[in-house]
C-alpha cells in the first residue's frame, strides 16, 4: 500500500503547467463590402448593407491551459484551448446578410444560412495536443497522440511544411505563432537517430479515421465571416449567389479523409550545411472545386468553345440537384529538399527549401457562364493536374542599428524569396488561382516578403515591420507593429494590416474578376490589439 501511495504522489507531483489568457481586438480600417441580400435589385450587384469603417470586426477572449510531465525516459503533454467571442454589430450584419441569402435559394426554402458564424466558426473549444513520448531505444523516439509536426524552412507560404493545416477563419495568415493556428493531428511519429552518420530519420504515420475530416487541409473562410474573399462577406458557400450549394466532400475515392497519410524526412549534416530530404503523401492543402455533371452549361465545345472536364476522376458525391460543385482535398505526394548555413562573408545564415508536387490539382475555368464560359463561375469547369515545383530562398541577418534606430541591441532583418512554377504549363487550360475568380494563373509566380524587428528599452518594447509584396499578379502588404512586454506575464502587441492593390486587382465588386492573392484582402485593413497573460 506505501508503494501504490508513493507511485501515486510521484505521477500527481512536478507537473508543469503552462498558458494564456487573451483579449483580441480589431477595428476595420476600411468599409468592407457586405451584401445587402434585401436590395430589391437582387443579389449581383446588390448595394452595401452598411459603413462598417472604423467598427469592431472582432472582440476574442482564449484561454489555453499546457500540462507538461517528465517521468525521465518519457514525457507526456496536453494542452486545450477555449475561446469566445462578443457578437459584434458587424457580424451580427455578416450573419443577417448569409440569413437572407439563404433565403432568396432557387433551390430549398431554407429561411436561414445552415451556417451560424458563433457557434461554428469562432466559438471553439478543443484539445490543442495529447501526447505521450517515450524513448524506446537510445535512439529510437516513439511519440503518439495529437501533436504538431514542422517541416522544412519555412511556413510562411507552405512549400514542405505540409503536415499539418492551417485555420485561416479567425485572422487569415496575420497570427505570428504559426503553432496557434495550426491543425493538430493525431498520429505515430517515430525518430530515428544514427549518430555515425549525424541524422535523423523520422517516420510519421497518420490514420484518417481517429482524425476529423475538418482537420486535414487548409481553412479558409468560406462561411462568409469577416475574413470572406472580396466581395463575398455574408455569402457562405453553403449558400451562394443563385442558390449555389457548394459542400464539402470528404470522403471521394481520390480524396477520402478516412484514408492514412504518411511520410519519411530525413535531416542531416554535410559540412557546414544542415539539409533535409523529405516526402509526405497526404490531402492536398489547399481545397479545389469539384464540378457538378449536370452542370447546365457544361455542354461541350458547341456552346461553351471548350470541353466542360466534368466531376474529377469521374465521381461526384453530392447531391447534383441542389449543388453547383463540391469542395473536396485530393491526396498528393510532396517530394522536398531544404538546407540551411551560416555564411561568414555576409555574417547572415542563408536558408533554401524546394519542394515538387506531381498531380497537384488546380481549377479550371477563366470564363463565368454569361462570359460564354462552361460554368456559372469561373474555375468551376474542371480540375486539372500539373506537376509543380515552389522554391524558397532567405537570408536572415543581424543588423547593428544601433547608432541609427537608438535600439538597445542588434535588430533581426530577414527576407524570404518564393516561387511557384507549373512545370508543364499551358495558357489555353485556364488555370485559375481560385475557383470562383478568374484571375488567370502563369506559368511562374513569385512573392517577396521581408521583416524588420527590433529591441527598445532592454526588450520591453519591441517594434517590427512586415512587407510582402505579389511580383507577378500585383498587389502588397505592411504590417508594422509594436509588443510591450510587462514583466514575465504581461504582453501588449498593437498592430495595422494595410493591403494594397495593383490597379488590376481592384474588380473585385464587378462581377466575376481577374482579383488574385491580394485582391482577395480588398477592404480588409485592420487595427489589432491583442492583449496576453502568459503563465
Amino acid at each position: 500500500m506505501q508503494a501504490n501511495a508513493q507511485a501515486d504522489e510521484d505521477f500527481f507531483s512536478d507537473w508543469e503547467a503552462s498558458g494564456y489568457v487573451r483579449e483580441h481586438l480589431s477595428w476595420n480600417l476600411e468599409n468592407p463590402y457586405v451584401m445587402d441580400t434585401n436590395d430589391p435589385n437582387g443579389l449581383v450587384g446588390a448595394k452595401r448593407k452598411g459603413n462598417y469603417r472604423y467598427g469592431l470586426s472582432m472582440a476574442r477572449t482564449t484561454l489555453k491551459l499546457n500540462l507538461f510531465k517528465n517521468f525521465g525516459t518519457s514525457q507526456f503533454n496536453i494542452s486545450g484551448r477555449v475561446a469566445r467571442e462578443v457578437e459584434t454589430n458587424y457580424l451580427k450584419d455578416l450573419q443577417e446578410s448569409m440569413d437572407g441569402n439563404a433565403a432568396s435559394d432557387l433551390f430549398s426554402n431554407r429561411s436561414k444560412s445552415s451556417v451560424n458564424l458563433m457557434d461554428d466558426v469562432y466559438n471553439t473549444e478543443e484539445i490543442r495536443e495529447l501526447w505521450w513520448q517515450t524513448e524506446v531505444t537510445p535512439t529510437t523516439t516513439l511519440k503518439l497522440g495529437k501533436q504538431q509536426v514542422v517541416w522544412g524552412e519555412t511556413d510562411f507560404f507552405q512549400s514542405m511544411d505540409v503536415v499539418h493545416g492551417y485555420d485561416m477563419r479567425i485572422r487569415s495568415f496575420l497570427e505570428p505563432e504559426n503553432e496557434d493556428v495550426r491543425k493538430p493531428l493525431w498520429m505515430v511519429n517515430v525518430m530515428e537517430r544514427f549518430d555515425s552518420v549525424d541524422g535523423t530519420m523520422q517516420m510519421l504515420f497518420i490514420p484518417g479515421a481517429m482524425n476529423r475530416a475538418s482537420d486535414r487541409g487548409n481553412s479558409y473562410d468560406l462561411d462568409g465571416g469577416r475574413w470572406a474573399n472580396n466581395p463575398n462577406k455574408g455569402i457562405t458557400f453553403e449558400s451562394a449567389p443563385f442558390g449555389a450549394d457548394v459542400p464539402y466532400n470528404y470522403d471521394h475515392k481520390s480524396a477520402d479523409m478516412d484514408d492514412a497519410s504518411y511520410g519519411l524526412r530525413w535531416k542531416g549534416m554535410q559540412g557546414e550545411w544542415e539539409y533535409s530530404l523529405g516526402w509526405f503523401h497526404g490531402p492536398s492543402l489547399n481545397p479545389v472545386i469539384n464540378s457538378n455533371p449536370n452542370n447546365p452549361l457544361g455542354v461541350g465545345d458547341s456552346v461553351t468553345g471548350r470541353t466542360y472536364v466534368g466531376p474529377y476522376k469521374g465521381q461526384y458525391r453530392s447531391d447534383p440537384s441542389s449543388t453547383v460543385g463540391e469542395l473536396i482535398f485530393p491526396f498528393v505526394d510532396v517530394f522536398g529538399v531544404t538546407a540551411n548555413r551560416y555564411v561568414s562573408s555576409l555574417d547572415a545564415v542563408f536558408s533554401t527549401e524546394i519542394s515538387y508536387i506531381p498531380d497537384s490539382t488546380y481549377n479550371i475555368g477563366v470564363k463565368s457562364g454569361e462570359e460564354g464560359g462552361c460554368s456559372f463561375f469561373p474555375g468551376f469547369c474542371g480540375i486539372i493536374e500539373k506537376d509543380v515545383l515552389k522554391s524558397m530562398v532567405r537570408l536572415d541577418k543581424q543588423l547593428a542599428l544601433q547608432n541609427y534606430l537608438g535600439t538597445s541591441r542588434p535588430s533581426f532583418f530577414s527576407a524570404q524569396l518564393f516561387n511557384t512554377w507549373i512545370t508543364n504549363y499551358e495558357r489555353d487550360d485556364e488555370v485559375v488561382n481560385s475557383a470562383g475568380f478568374s484571375g488567370r494563373t502563369k506559368e511562374f509566380s513569385t512573392i517577396a516578403t521581408a521583416i524588420l524587428a527590433t529591441n527598445y528599452d532592454n526588450d520591453r518594447i519591441n517594434p517590427s515591420l512586415a512587407l510582402g509584396t505579389d511580383l507577378t499578379y500585383g498587389g502588397s502588404f505592411v504590417v508594422p507593429s509594436v509588443e510591450f512586454a510587462y514583466g514575465n506575464n504581461w504582453r501588449v502587441r498593437v498592430e495595422a494590416d494595410l493591403f494594397f492593390n495593383d490597379e488590376r486587382q481592384k474588380r473585385a465588386l464587378t462581377g466575376f474578376n481577374n482579383t488574385n492573392l491580394f485582391g482577395y484582402f480588398d477592404g480588409n485593413d485592420q487595427l489589432a490589439i491583442r492583449t496576453t497573460y502568459q503563465f
